[in-house]
């Protein structure tokens, strides 16, 4: 009786194992480079202010607000309490709303830093056992396969996104937050939204979507080296 051989399954759970590990890459690097919040709180104007102007506070202390709240979201042990000088009153920077949504965020983002541990230890150690049998082929065969369905999805995501923004992220709120409505903020009085607006939400996801395209493309012709070599 034939061996069964398993190394096109391995393929395709390393194809999927590697794309979701791309999309949480993506997610995590974009969602906590300070950098580009600050370049974003930069461009973005509200009702014809600043981001920092419109809230009532500096710019400094925008962006220490931005780095106290992207730091909670991977502290299950942190607080949101924190009080700023805001139009030169002293207060409470988030409502209890807003703190209770920012806990199903926080709750999301860890799930989201395990699957990236766990994806990512899958892609070594089937890497490791693709390099040691030598068969890429087989591996960027998969690979490939997989990319035509991941590629169709994403055009359509990308499609929408680009044309109808709000529908698609209020389908992400719908999706992700589905026991609540807390993530209806309102712009002219909760600072949590004010410090990432729908604006700044558009171009995040759009950047997030621009770098998962590049990592997947970017293995997809490492892959294909590697099989053309393998059976060279």
């Amino acid at each position: 009786m034939p061996k069964t051989d398993y190394s096109k399954y391995l393929g395709i759970a390393l194809s999927i194992s590697y794309i979701l590990f791309s999309l949480l890459v993506a997610i995590h690097f974009w969602c906590f480079n300070e950098s580009f919040y600050r370049s974003e709180h930069d461009k973005i104007k509200l009702y014809g202010k600043s981001i920092a102007e419109h809230i009532g506070i500096s710019e400094d202390d925008l962006d220490k607000l931005t780095s106290f709240t992207l730091a909670y979201l991977n502290d299950p042990d942190a607080s949101l309490d924190i009080e700023m000088e805001v139009n030169g009153k002293k207060r409470e920077i988030f409502t209890d709303d807003e703190k209770l949504h920012m806990i199903d965020v926080q709750r999301l983002n860890l799930i989201a830093n395990g699957l990236l541990v766990i994806s990512g230890i899958i892609c070594a150690v089937l890497l490791f056992y693709f390099i040691k049998t030598g068969r890429f082929y087989v591996l960027f065969s998969s690979y490939k396969k997989v990319l035509i369905y991941v590629g169709f999805v994403l055009a359509i995501l990308a499609a929408w996104i680009i044309i109808d923004f709000d529908s698609f992220w209020t389908m992400f709120h719908h999706l992700f937050f589905p026991s609540n409505d807390l993530w209806l903020l309102d712009l002219r009085k909760d600072i949590l939204i004010m410090i990432v607006p729908p604006e700044f939400f558009n171009h995040l996801v759009l950047t997030i979507v621009v770098t998962f395209v590049v990592l997947l493309a970017g293995f997809y012709f490492i892959f294909l080296f590697l099989s053309r070599k393998a059976l060279s």
